[in-house]
């Protein structure tokens, strides 16, 4: 199977890709808000990165605050002068000529268009007085009307919510304009329909339905200029907001009518001469906050960004379906690119980053120099879910491919060294020429197999000896040690060789597989008490540190990854003395010095074995130190102590000492009880220094 997705991996990461880029031009799953979203997101970031811009001078802002409701900040003197602000007093609604009153002073101020962004639907006291006041000045003023759903109906039927007959007198039908806001799916105002009809909003468009609605900030413009700058379709227009809630900063409505205020705070009117006023609710408790791009803004506020963007003719311009699938399928290509056709798993990350960021910055400066808004969900997506899932496809490919091929070279070489071959191929590559490295190396060998193999069943000792390597092969691995061969029966590892944790823990983990050998060993002679065609079995182990030669030594047909040199010599003659000093694991000085902190030691005496000119020190392993070393220990090393020092007398009093108390025939002891009566019987020369010579190898 993982042959098959190698072979075919490159069609298989570009038939996802057109996967993907299918699914990306789906009406479906363009209508969901899951997909929507990030879209929605790409656009206000691309607001908030292009900043805000200066309010349009044409238009100013008057707007119904919690104060209009209160009027704490004038005197009473103010307020007895103005009979507009004693109708505030009054609870509301407020009486219809208030309203009045404020379209007759903007006018007098020399107001061009008074947008009021109010749907006047119930009728109230001064709505006369109010339409008297619409009529005088239809050409110029605009008031609203919204459509909501239908109440008590699940269907998506609209309804219409228009002023109040008494304030449309004939011949003002053309002042009204829809205030409603379109919310995209995730509640953020981004957009507008200037044209539209209450069956377009009810899905019935496609029955033909003109588009009889027109949206207030249209309307007010329209009037403002004398032409219908609006796009006249009933699309969705992206608006080009100028900035955040503020930008607009409202003048209080009640400040119109304080005379003192009106001459100096509006220049007797002349801060509305020749503008667009747009008059609205800013309190609380008309609940007319909406979010967009730039966060929460009072509904006039939005109505007066939107206009300000039509008279500068800068509504956002999103690009045609043709090019949006063009831009799609392009960046398809280059994530396939990139994916398929270069090879370093990092540089194709980078890559596909690098992508993003000049895709980004590219339609940031269309944005914000061209009012031109690319679609960056469908593009990214196609650009980022295909290149992601080739390269984690391909990376677990290889990875498959990797597993596959270590698990068939650690049949025929070690786990460590499958793992350097494969994963530190530099390391290998030094190795084929040699270098030179501290190496724990440890030789165990079965205790007279040469005659084990002449007397036994050869089927049966295979399989026995398979057993035996299994487990002891197993510990070499479980001490993360590398099996650099099997010489017949005996087994040798090394510690350091393809990696190291440090010449300390690799020296212990070296001396803890040989005591697991020793419990590993009793276990199995133990279980094989109960199987007539097993033979019991003992070891020797022999664990040197130094330096040593790691390398590829053969011929060019059939290398070896191996160690040679004087340490693995050592430990092999180690390994070979514990036949004569009748132990099962012989310990090096150097082994014992990185050790002594773990494991408890007996130290087997100087030997210096055939070859070597200067004797070693050998140690014996009793147990690591989660064991309390015996009391007798402390007197066995004075004993040697003082055979070294020539009183061999007291040194044999101790040896028959720890004898005593070992309650055996201690071995050890009697060779040293030996040696020291034959020393009692001979003149030693100078250089005596008490080592061992073996002439054996």
């Amino acid at each position: 199977m993982v042959k098959f997705l190698s072979q075919n991996s490159k069609w298989i990461i570009a038939g996802f890709g057109f996967l993907v880029f299918g699914l990306t031009q789906t009406e479906w799953l363009r209508t969901l808000s899951l997909w929507q979203r990030p879209e929605g997101i790409s656009i206000d970031l691309r607001y908030a990165l292009r900043g805000t811009q200066l309010p349009d001078p044409d238009i100013q802002l008057v707007g119904l605050g919690s104060t209009a409701f209160q009027l704490d900040d004038l005197s009473s003197n103010e307020i007895v002068a103005s009979p507009t602000l004693q109708l505030m007093q009054q609870p509301w609604p407020w009486d219809r000529r208030v309203y009045a009153a404020v379209l007759e002073k903007l006018m007098s101020g020399g107001a061009k268009v008074v947008v009021f962004d109010f749907v006047f639907a119930s009728e109230t006291a001064g709505d006369d007085e109010f339409a008297g006041a619409l009529q005088k000045y239809k050409g110029r003023v605009v008031i609203g009307e919204m459509f909501s759903d239908e109440e008590g109906s699940n269907s998506q039927t609209k309804k219409l919510t228009a002023p109040n007959g008494r304030l449309l007198l004939p011949g003002t039908e053309a002042i009204v304009g829809l205030v409603n806001m379109w919310n995209d799916s995730d509640g953020i105002i981004r957009s507008v329909k200037y044209h539209t009809s209450i069956e377009h909003e009810s899905g019935l468009d496609a029955l033909g339905y003109p588009e009889n609605l027109i949206h207030i900030t249209a309307l007010a413009v329209k009037q403002f200029t004398g032409q219908d700058l609006a796009p006249a379709d009933d699309r969705l227009h992206l608006i080009d907001f100028q900035g955040s809630a503020g930008t607009y900063r409202p003048a209080p409505v009640e400040n119109l009518f304080v005379e003192n205020l009106w001459r100096t705070n509006f220049n007797s009117g002349l801060v509305f001469s020749n503008k667009i006023v747009v008059v609205g609710p800013m309190a609380e408790i008309f609940h007319d906050d909406h979010i967009t791009p730039f966060g929460d803004m009072p509904g006039p506020e939005v109505q007066a960004q939107i206009m300000a963007a039509l008279l500068h003719h800068t509504w956002l311009e999103a690009t045609s379906p043709l090019v949006s699938f063009a831009l799609t399928l392009g960046m398809l290509w280059l994530g396939l690119e990139i994916c398929l056709r270069i090879g370093n798993a990092l540089l194709k990350v980078a890559l596909l980053i690098a992508a993003v960021v000049i895709f980004f910055a590219a339609c940031q400066m269309v944005f914000t120099h061209f009012k031109l808004v690319f679609p960056m969900t469908q593009p990214l997506s196609c650009l980022v879910i295909p290149g992601a899932f080739g390269i984690v496809f391909q990376y677990a490919l290889e990875q498959f491919e990797r597993i596959r091929t270590r698990n068939l070279l650690e049949r025929y070489v070690s786990k460590n060294v499958a793992k350097t071959i494969l994963e530190d191929q530099r390391s290998f590559l030094e190795s084929l020429s040699g270098r030179k490295q501290s190496v724990t190396v440890l030789f165990s060998d079965i205790r007279g197999f040469t005659s084990m193999t002449e007397n036994s069943d050869a089927e049966k000792l295979v399989t026995q000896l398979n057993e035996y390597f299994l487990e002891m092969v197993g510990i070499v691995l479980k001490e993360d040690g590398t099996l650099q061969k099997f010489i017949g029966d005996a087994i040798m590892a090394a510690w350091g060789d393809t990696h190291s944790e440090g010449l300390a823990e690799d020296a212990v983990r070296a001396v803890r597989a040989a005591l697991a050998m020793r419990v590993a060993l009793a276990r199995l002679n133990e279980r094989w008490t109960a199987q007539p065609d097993r033979t019991k079995l003992s070891i020797g182990v022999g664990v040197n540190h130094g330096e040593i030669i790691v390398g590829n030594i053969g011929h060019p047909q059939r290398m070896e990854f191996t160690v040679l040199g004087d340490g693995v010599n050592l430990a092999s003659r180690l390994e070979s003395s514990t036949k004569q000093f009748h132990t099962d694991i012989l310990i090096g000085e150097t082994v014992e010095a990185l050790t002594r902190e773990k494991f408890i030691y007996r130290n087997v005496g100087a030997i210096a074995f055939k070859g070597k000119i200067k004797p070693i020190e050998v140690f014996t392993l009793l147990s690591d130190r989660s064991q309390v070393a015996p009391a007798w220990l402390a007197k066995y090393h004075d004993g040697i102590r003082l055979y070294r020092n020539r009183e061999f007398a007291a040194a044999i009093a101790r040896f028959q000492e720890v004898t005593r108390d070992t309650g055996s025939d201690d071995f050890l002891c009697q060779i040293y009880i030996g040696r020291c009566e034959a020393c009692q019987l001979q003149s030693l020369p100078p250089d005596w220094d008490g080592s061992f010579i073996l002439t054996e190898k």
